[in-house]
């Protein structure tokens, strides 16, 4: 099973995602990255003032310039054989593309890595092949109004990109954003399409974190219920670059365990690849059930609800 991972790149040889890395073949054997990594930032930022990025642009292997997409990885992927087994699905392979720099990225930036997840390229960006293409995306992140996605014309190049590999058999898992703790504050894109499926996040008590971005979804004028479910995202102990780790907190470290949850289902059922919506349901129907107790939801225990969707994932 792949996943694909869309983010500030990744240090893919820390020793906890190097040897998941689909492109990684063994110690002392250089590592292939033809369609197994891109970089979709051929430049600064203009929100990040200082020009010096410790990756540099257009990169050909993979290089996290921040430390949130390693972090995002290694609770997808994460072992290394020492006892830091951080990963849901350390079985499973990777493949990355650079969306952001040092956490800014754009429509452009965002829209070039889901192209390239729907048929990886070559390290010259040539010669696509749809075959490539990871089982599932982990996209934790949103296109805030001062990166571009400043209406919902911007918003629906994302979303039709969203619908699109969905439509292709490509599992989309978005984190839900941390707006929270006001109703109504789901409204970053993607995380309040229809298509993404959306995870909000719980604490270790599965308590929903205050951060935790909540529904309706009022962007599009749908008061569509959102997140879809709800996953680990407080104190999340994961890698991060310098073969170091660290605790995070996030709906962005949230999604990820989604992701690689998508990865054991999977793993457990190879028939079901490609079957999103059926992963979907099986996800939301097996998710422990919490009420919202916020009044987010006009009935407090109707499921799924607007605090934590469906319930909190149980793999």
């Amino acid at each position: 099973i792949t996943i694909g991972g869309a983010d500030t790149g990744y240090d893919w040889e820390h020793p906890a995602i190097r040897p998941h890395y689909r492109g990684y073949k063994g110690d002392g054997v250089a590592a292939d990255h033809a369609y197994n990594w891109h970089d979709a930032i051929h430049t600064q930022s203009p929100l990040n003032g200082d020009a010096n990025n410790p990756c540099g642009f257009d990169i050909k292997s993979p290089c996290d310039d921040q430390t949130h997409g390693t972090h995002t990885m290694g609770t997808m992927t994460g072992d290394d054989g020492q006892g830091n087994q951080i990963g849901v699905a350390p079985g499973a392979q990777w493949i990355g593309c650079r969306n952001m720099e040092r956490g800014w990225g754009q429509p452009s930036t965002y829209l070039e890595c889901f192209e390239w997840f729907l048929a990886p390229t070559d390290t010259a960006g040539l010669s696509p092949r749809p075959d490539k293409a990871p089982h599932v995306i982990n996209n934790s992140w949103y296109c805030a109004v001062s990166e571009g996605c400043t209406d919902r014309a911007v918003d629906t190049l994302l979303e039709i990109a969203v619908t699109n590999l969905k439509r292709a058999g490509i599992f989309v898992v978005v984190s839900n954003g941390n707006a929270g703790s006001s109703c109504a504050s789901t409204d970053g894109p993607p995380a309040y399409f229809d298509s993404s499926f959306s995870v909000g996040a719980v604490n270790s008590d599965e308590q929903v974190a205050r951060f935790s971005s909540r529904g309706p979804v009022t962007r599009d004028g749908s008061t569509r219920i959102k997140p879809n479910v709800a996953a680990p995202g407080v104190n999340v102990r994961s890698c991060v670059p310098g073969n170091a780790y660290a605790n995070y907190q996030g709906t962005s470290m949230a999604g990820p365990h989604v992701a690689g949850l998508v990865a054991l289902i999977l793993s457990a059922r190879p028939d079901l690849a490609g079957q999103v919506e059926i992963i979907e349901d099986l996800i939301e129907q097996t998710a422990v059930f919490r009420p919202d107790t916020f009044g987010c939801t006009a009935d407090a225990a109707a499921r799924p609800n607007n605090v934590y969707g469906y319930g909190r994932v149980d793999a």
